[in-house]
C-alpha cells in the first residue's frame, strides 16, 4: 500500500512511518508539508511546526503558534507578503488588543477579497478604536457574506447600543446567542439593556445566565450585586460582590 492509499484510508501512523522513511532520502519541502499535515492530524503540534518551518510553511506555523506564543507567529508571518499573512497578523494584533496595528495590517492588503474574516476584524478593531460608523458597514457585510458567524451580530449589538439603538441591538443579540448559545457576553449585555429599560429581573436572569455559562465572569457578578441592591435583595448583592472581589 502506497503513501496516498495509506492515508485515504487514515492509516495514520503507517503514513508516518512511511513518509518518514521517504524524506530521509527526500528532504524536499513536499514531503515535510505532508509530514506537518500528518502529525497536525495526530495532535504532535510541535512536531509539526517544526515539520512546516522546515517546508518553509510559515502560514500554517504561525497559525499554530498564535494562541501559545502570538509574537513568535507575528515575527515567522513577517516572511509572508500575501493577504493570508497579513489578515493572520491583523486578526493577531486584534487578539492582542492592539486594534491600529490590526486596521494598519488590513490596509496593507493588495485587495479585499469578499472575506468575511476581513471584515469580522476590521469591524471589531474599528468599534475598539470608536470608529462606530465604520464598525457598522464592515460588520454588517460581514454579516451578508456569513450570516453564521455569532461574533459578528455580537459586536454589531454593541455598535447599536453605543449609537442608542437598543431594540436592533438586542435583536443582534438574540441571533448572536441563538447561533451560540454559550455566548456569555451576549446575555450580559441583554441584561445591561434589560436593566436600563427598568426590567431588573428580566437583567438578574440575564446576569444569572451568564454566569451560569463562565462561573469566573467577573462583570456579571458586579451587575447582577447593582441589580439585586436596586430591589432589596441586599444580602444577595453583598455575596456577589464579595464573589467578584475574589475572581
Amino acid at each position: 500500500m502506497d503513501l496516498s492509499e495509506l492515508l485515504s484510508s487514515g492509516n495514520l501512523n503507517l503514513a508516518l512511518l512511511k513518509l518518514r522513511e521517504a524524506i530521509e532520502s527526500n528532504p524536499s519541502k513536499e514531503n515535510y508539508e505532508l509530514l506537518g499535515r500528518i502529525l497536525l492530524e495526530l495532535g504532535r503540534d510541535d512536531e509539526a511546526l517544526d515539520a512546516f518551518l522546515k517546508a518553509e510553511d510559515y502560514i500554517t506555523a504561525a497559525k499554530i503558534l498564535s494562541l501559545k506564543d502570538p509574537r513568535s507567529a507575528l515575527t515567522l508571518l513577517e516572511k509572508v507578503s500575501v493577504n493570508e499573512s497579513k489578515l493572520m497578523r491583523a486578526m493577531i494584533f486584534m487578539r492582542m488588543e492592539k486594534y491600529d496595528e490590526a486596521l494598519k495590517e488590513l490596509g496593507s492588503m493588495d485587495s479585499i477579497n469578499e472575506n468575511p474574516l476581513f471584515f469580522k476584524v476590521k469591524g471589531i478593531a474599528e468599534f475598539y478604536t470608536d470608529r462606530i460608523y465604520e464598525a457598522m458597514r464592515d460588520l454588517s457585510r460581514g454579516i451578508l457574506l456569513y450570516p453564521l458567524d455569532a461574533d459578528l451580530y455580537y459586536y454589531r449589538a454593541l455598535v447599536r447600543i453605543r449609537l442608542g439603538d437598543e431594540d436592533n441591538a438586542e435583536k443582534d443579540l438574540d441571533i448572536a446567542i441563538n447561533l451560540n448559545p454559550y455566548y456569555a457576553e451576549a446575555y450580559l449585555n441583554k441584561g445591561l439593556i434589560a436593566e436600563r429599560r427598568g426590567d431588573i429581573n428580566k437583567a438578574i436572569s440575564m446576569y444569572s445566565k451568564s454566569i451560569s455559562i463562565r462561573p469566573n465572569y467577573k462583570e456579571a457578578y458586579i451587575r447582577r450585586s447593582g441589580a439585586y441592591s436596586k430591589i432589596g435583595r441586599d444580602e444577595e448583592a453583598k455575596s456577589d460582590l464579595e464573589k467578584s472581589s475574589q475572581l
